[in-house]
């Protein structure tokens, strides 16, 4: 990877982040900022711990590895566990044991109504799959001690925090499986007029096919890549 992608893939999760924590700031006191600035944390966060399990932003190992259970902190999850059944995904996609891709093997109400349970199952499958137990313990136990701590603050922030993430947590099934793999005509008509934003959420309507070849490729390789593809269908040499 090049020093540039390298440092532009950087910046724009930096970007992200702060995004988020200026929202939170702002939402000390009024909840519905404060809920906006939880989704838009965990997206970013989503993001950040997706290239790490992938090993593309080129870090370190030791660092990656250490990265990796951080960056995943903010979504209450494992990152090695995480990371355990994403590679799963890749490897043997829509298989019968790729709990990742379940809802994207039904339809987006069907996705819906099983992320309850695929959760569940992603959580206990994540711990027995991981890669790491060490890792895996306790970055278990900061996300528990994180959701209590966030529960007893009594706050604002602390309430949505821990709000938003369940929710999406219940609904991955649906916006991390099923869209991304199936997304309407429509969504990827929005995200289109919408590329210019560099957002991850964005780029997963766009671009998740490259992904799937190009595994190992930070975000902005592939708006790269599927801006000259575009480019190349629409003038044809």
């Amino acid at each position: 990877m090049s020093a540039r992608l390298q440092v532009e893939a950087l910046l724009g999760h930096a970007v992200r982040h702060a995004i988020a924590i200026v929202l939170l700031i702002a939402g000390a006191h009024h909840a519905p900022v404060a809920l906006a600035g939880a989704l838009v944390l965990h997206l970013a966060a989503f993001a950040f711990t997706h290239e790490l399990a992938h090993g593309a932003l080129g870090l370190p190992r030791r660092l990656n590895e250490l990265a990796l259970s951080l960056a995943a902190l903010p979504m209450l999850v494992a990152g090695h566990g995480m990371r355990a059944l994403h590679l799963r995904h890749h490897a043997r996609p829509l298989a019968a044991d790729d709990l990742e891709g379940v809802g994207a093997t039904m339809t987006l109400w069907r996705a819906v109504l099983a992320g309850p349970m695929n959760a569940a199952q992603y959580r206990t499958e994540a711990f027995r799959a991981g890669d790491n137990r060490a890792w895996l313990i306790a970055e278990t136990m900061a996300a528990i001690a994180l959701t209590v701590l966030a529960l007893i603050s009594r706050t604002t922030l602390g309430a949505a925090w821990v709000l938003v993430n369940v929710v999406l947590q219940l609904t991955a099934s649906a916006w991390a499986s099923n869209l991304p793999h199936r997304p309407p005509a429509h969504f990827v008509k929005i995200a289109r007029h919408l590329e210019w934003t560099r957002s991850a959420v964005v780029a997963s309507f766009l671009h998740h096919e490259l992904h799937h070849r190009f595994p190992s490729l930070p975000l902005p390789a592939w708006e790269s890549i599927g801006w000259m593809s575009r480019r190349n269908q629409e003038n044809p040499a």
